[in-house]
């Protein structure tokens, strides 16, 4: 068999379901090999949606996710590939090279993918001898590896066609891919020494939580200790969830800021965020102020990297939680949720309030649904006001925080979670930069319904101008396009809506959730977030 067919056959040994991406004359081989394996194939419109949907894929699915890309489309597909370093994912991203007898002769579509993705990944390698299986192992194991990464490999188009001898590689065993524990019994027994003697705590949530809300609410109720979430963590731990506070970083919950600013709690346990620029209100040290600070996550890096920090510890957290739930002794003083989250909705505005639509869309789409969020200003209103609650989930890639992520990857969350329906909140201007991969959604029968804010503006570039400048460019406002109209036209079931009286008629519009649904939310965007964190970031404001 060619060596096409043996990655194929090795992927699928792997446990690979499906690969994102678009076929090209550099990867013919390896596209047809996929063909003689229960791997499927997705289509995508655009490259950079295959890095997308790859990388959406492997957070929401804790597995493998990759990504397949030729000749110029590896350009295309690199922001997806940051996106998912970011967001510390196992990706993986092949890409076909031209043939290794052309290469410096300016081949058509000849590029140094190797040098170009080794900026953004845990290994690259343009593979020029016929050791391509190893090589492949080899990068699923880095990518696999504590703390997770993308990976790239190039294979060129005449040695996907060489016969491949030999016996495949072994599966690769996660079990023996981990990190130093070389002083983590020490770290987890300051670490609760510490808890044990401090009485008011804050328990903070990051992304790298996921999986661990089981674990993360008994330690809190046994803590007494509420948690808070960093806006990419939205929904780690279920909002109802008795003591959580909610979103804390940019567009923090009022219950949240408030608690975090009072300064009751006299220690702060982080677990798995990196405590970046979106989770810490533009590095507020207003967080760790008089606190004793215990950081556990399973990149080293991000330890003590924002704050001085009492306790380090590298660990993986079904461990680390497993340890201190054992070790930890149990608070007698009942802390006490005083709801609401936030304070009551005033209208400041005219148009479609985007707080009270996501207020009541939730009463509206099942139970189940898998939130993904794009990146603009009304991202802000979804961290502070959206509700994920337990049979619900979220996704965004907010540290890299480019524009179309979202609806980019909406497919790839929807094949991490074949049978859970997936709703995007996605703004104009993202939604024209990558909407058209509802089409992609539409001919793999996707159950993805697309909410698209059109205030016929880039918003957060206006408001941010405005903020830091005290002026605008007219071409930040546009021209209204009618989305609604516009996708019907691709065969997409599409409504549009400008009141929140018209939310009542979602729950009977997408009564079959086999297919994808577009609902264009028209506003004006008079209404405004009501703290404008990443505007004081850029204007270099930090206050508390």
């Amino acid at each position: 068999m060619r060596i096409a067919d043996a990655m194929m056959k090795y992927l699928e040994l792997n446990e690979v379901e499906c690969i994102f991406g678009i076929a090209a004359g550099t990867t013919s081989s390896i596209v047809d090999a996929i063909i003689d394996t229960k791997i499927q194939q997705i289509t995508v419109r655009h490259e950079g949606a295959a890095s997308y949907c790859a990388n959406a894929y492997s957070g929401m699915s804790n597995k493998l996710g990759v990504c397949m890309v030729g000749g110029i489309g590896a350009a295309n597909a690199l922001t997806g590939i940051y996106a998912a370093k970011r967001d510390k994912n196992p990706v993986l991203i092949i890409t076909g090279g031209v043939q290794r007898e052309q290469m410096g002769k300016g081949a058509i579509q000849e590029l140094d993918t190797e040098t170009m993705f080794s900026g953004c990944t845990r290994y690259s390698k343009m593979v020029q001898k016929e050791d391509v299986l190893s090589e492949l192992k080899k990068a699923i194991e880095l990518a696999l590896t504590p703390p997770f990464a993308p990976v790239h490999i190039c294979i060129p188009m005449d040695l996907q066609k060489s016969e491949f001898t030999g016996e495949l590689p072994s599966k690769v065993d996660t079990r023996f891919l981990d990190m130093d524990l070389s002083q983590y019994n020490d770290s987890i027994i300051k670490a609760t020494d510490i808890i044990n003697k401090e009485e008011k705590g804050i328990i903070m949530v990051g992304k790298g939580a996921r999986g661990f809300s089981k674990e993360i609410k008994e330690l809190s109720k046994r803590l007494q200790w509420p948690i808070i979430t960093t806006p990419q963590a939205k929904g780690v731990i279920p909002t109802n969830f008795e003591i959580n506070l909610g979103n804390y970083g940019f567009q923090s919950t009022d219950l949240a800021y408030d608690y975090v600013k009072n300064g009751q709690a006299t220690c702060l346990l982080v677990l798995g965020s990196s405590l970046g620029e979106s989770a810490t209100l533009n590095y507020n040290p207003m967080l760790v102020k008089n606190r004793k600070v215990i950081h556990i996550d399973w990149d080293f890096k991000e330890l003590g990297k924002t704050f001085e920090t009492d306790v380090k510890i590298n660990s993986d957290l079904k461990m680390a939680l497993s340890d201190i739930l054992k070790m930890v002794n149990k608070k007698e003083e009942k802390f006490e949720r005083k709801l609401p989250l936030n304070k009551v909705y005033e209208k400041n505005h005219t148009g479609l309030s985007i707080r009270v639509f996501l207020e009541e869309i939730i009463k509206v789409l099942p139970k189940d649904t898998q939130y993904i969020c794009d990146i603009g200003e009304f991202m802000n209103f979804v961290f502070k006001y959206l509700s994920i609650d337990e049979e619900s989930d979220f996704d965004m890639s907010l540290n890299y925080g480019a524009m179309g992520s979202g609806v980019g990857s909406a497919v790839g969350v929807s094949m991490a979670k074949p049978n859970k329906p997936v709703a995007v909140i996605v703004g104009d201007g993202s939604f024209l930069m990558n909407g058209m991969e509802i089409i992609t959604a539409k001919e793999y029968n996707r159950p993805i319904i697309y909410f698209v804010v059109n205030n016929a503006m880039l918003s957060y570039v206006e408001y941010g101008h405005k903020f830091i400048y005290g002026r605008t460019l007219p071409g930040f406002r546009q021209e209204r396009i009618e989305l609604a109209q516009m996708t019907k036209a691709m065969g997409i079931n599409s409504m549009k809506i400008s009141s929140i009286e018209d939310v009542v008629k979602v729950k009977e519009f997408i009564t079959d959730l086999d297919r994808p649904y577009v609902i264009e939310l028209v506003t004006d965007g008079s209404e405004r977030p009501a703290v404008a964190d990443r505007f004081k970031a850029l204007a270099k404001i930090n206050t508390i």
